[in-house]
């Protein structure tokens, strides 16, 4: 329980200091409205999902958790609020790259899949 707090805090912070600065406001604005839902409130999307869904080297936001369903062939780069396990190891093999929320802000914006 502890974790999932520290993860959703650190994602808040840093949604809520970037969005007066980001080059999109409205993105910012929008993730901080999504991550700020209660646990049960938030999305989970499925590997098969990115993979239909993402287009190569493309940044995906996902205010949510990503889980291991499904396989990825495409190399994208990703921050979600958290990840399974599963989820993880597959992404490493497919050689995607996970990115704190830091990254996805400094470049100015995102895809968001939900």
């Amino acid at each position: 329980m502890q974790i999932e707090n520290t993860k959703i805090s650190r994602w808040i912070d840093t949604l809520s200091k970037s969005r007066q600065t980001a080059k999109n406001k409205a993105l910012m604005a929008y993730l901080l409205k999504l991550a700020s839902k209660p646990k049960r409130q938030r999305v989970s999307v499925n590997l098969s999902k990115l993979e239909r869904l993402a287009a190569e080297n493309e940044f995906i936001v996902v205010p949510g958790k990503v889980l291991g369903s499904g396989d990825i062939k495409k190399s994208i780069n990703i921050t979600a609020i958290d990840f399974s396990s599963s989820a993880l190891e597959k992404l490493k093999m497919s050689k995607c790259k996970v990115v704190d929320l830091s990254e996805v802000v400094a470049k100015g914006g995102a895809r968001i899949i939900i």
